[in-house]
């Protein structure tokens, strides 16, 4: 086969990001009125768990010190729901990944597989709250708002999602799931609404990043604000999130996956891929074939979201843990995302085979993209056929002339992140 012949590119968007992170934190905390509500020597619970937040320790660094300052005892409460196993060890695990550790952040790290049921809303949803979080004399809600990867609402992820799903552990992450997209539309703000009724929940903090995986800005608000303002910042995140420069693809390669990179190993807002039944696939972009060829160490084995994909490789599919990857999409119930797609021994070979299912015999024709991951899409590789396309757009730096796509070893070359 001729594969097509490729061109390497930088792909620069504007981003706004904000200077002093932890200086803009603790401005909001001294700001804050809900101090006026607590005692000297009040238990203190900041959550944490969602991956990949920039500037996560920085953050809870910064909450930390403040909290201290004001005489009072904080602590760091795992909130992510079944993510680590549903268990002490794994959520420990997985924010030590992060850097939230009790060495990085002098505090202690009450991890807990343990839920509460607290009460119901809706037609009999069920509503689970870490034991951990009942024993707090207060709560401080920690999380990046951005575009959920399963469905679009008012609310999607953020600090709302962090208290229906995140803190009530696996119980409350399978409950809020077993109703499907229409569950998780409806129900995380009632399910949040009624943990923040019932429980001391004195404040949030909201991170917005930009396309870079930068803080663009942090948010403070009052449990009153949490809906109103979240939509405000989703419209924003939405705004500022990186995307394809090309809507229409024959085939996107991309190289590597995993949960370090997004919580369906392949960010489902940036392939235009839902793959859940039912639910109709979004308009743009249109890809028509989707190759990934390796899986992150950093995932450790969970590969959630290789069912995206069209064609997959021999080597990634040896890195699956299918017990952790199974445990993770059962607990979605969005079983597609897990279903092995066509596999082959090499790069080339599943290069190969993609390129073939398009059809025809003019395979160096084909709109081809290729990316490190969907988190960063600062350098891209793309085809001949888009290279009008990509001429025409200011944040495309081409570099060099093309070279056709090479492989060594069977194993795709070209410049990585």
């Amino acid at each position: 086969m001729k594969f097509p012949v490729m061109y390497q590119a930088r792909y620069k968007l504007p981003a706004i990001a904000l200077s002093d992170v932890q200086g803009e934190v603790s401005r909001l905390l001294e700001e804050s009125h809900f101090w006026r509500k607590v005692e000297p020597g009040a238990k203190i619970g900041l959550t944490a768990g969602s991956r990949g937040i920039a500037d996560i320790v920085p953050i809870l660094s910064a909450a930390v010190h403040f909290i201290k300052e004001k005489g009072c005892q904080p602590y760091i409460i795992p909130a992510m729901g079944s993510h680590g196993g549903g268990t002490p060890e794994g959520q420990l695990k997985l924010l030590a990944g992060l850097g939230i550790t009790e060495e990085s952040l002098g505090v202690p790290l009450m991890a807990s597989g343990e839920a509460v049921r607290i009460g119901e809303v809706g037609p009999g949803v069920p509503v689970y709250v870490n034991h951990v979080a009942m024993e707090m004399d207060g709560l401080i809600v920690i999380n990046r708002v951005k575009p959920h990867t399963s469905f679009h609402a008012p609310v999607e992820s953020g600090l709302m999602k962090m208290l229906a799903v995140g803190l009530g552990n696996s119980h409350g992450a399978a409950a809020l799931h077993s109703y499907g997209i229409r569950g998780l539309e409806s129900f995380i703000p009632l399910v949040a609404a009624y943990i923040m009724e019932h429980l001391p929940v004195l404040y949030g903090i909201a991170i917005v990043e930009n396309a870079y995986e930068q803080t663009a800005l942090v948010a403070g608000m009052e449990p009153e604000q949490f809906y109103e303002r979240e939509q405000d910042l989703l419209n924003t995140a939405r705004s500022l999130m990186p995307r394809l420069p090309f809507a229409d693809l024959d085939l996107l390669v991309v190289r590597s996956m995993g949960k370090c990179f997004s919580g369906t190993g392949m960010d489902t807002n940036i392939i235009g891929r839902l793959r859940i039944q039912g639910e109709p696939e979004p308009e743009r972009p249109r890809i028509k074939r989707i190759a990934v060829l390796d899986l992150d160490k950093r995932s450790e084995g969970n590969a959630l979201g290789i069912g995206l994909a069209d064609f997959t490789t021999d080597c990634l599919l040896a890195k699956v843990d299918w017990t952790v990857t199974y445990l993770n999409v059962l607990s979605t119930t969005f079983v597609m995302r897990a279903m092995a797609p066509m596999h082959f021994a090499t790069d080339e070979e599943a290069l190969s085979a993609t390129l073939k299912s398009l059809g025809g015999s003019e395979h160096e024709s084909a709109r081809v993209l290729v990316i490190e991951n969907t988190l960063d899409l600062s350098r891209i590789e793309f085809s001949t056929a888009l290279l009008e396309e990509a001429r025409g757009q200011p944040h495309i730096t081409i570099e060099g002339d093309g070279c056709r796509m090479q492989f060594a070893g069977g194993k795709l070359a070209g410049k990585h992140i």
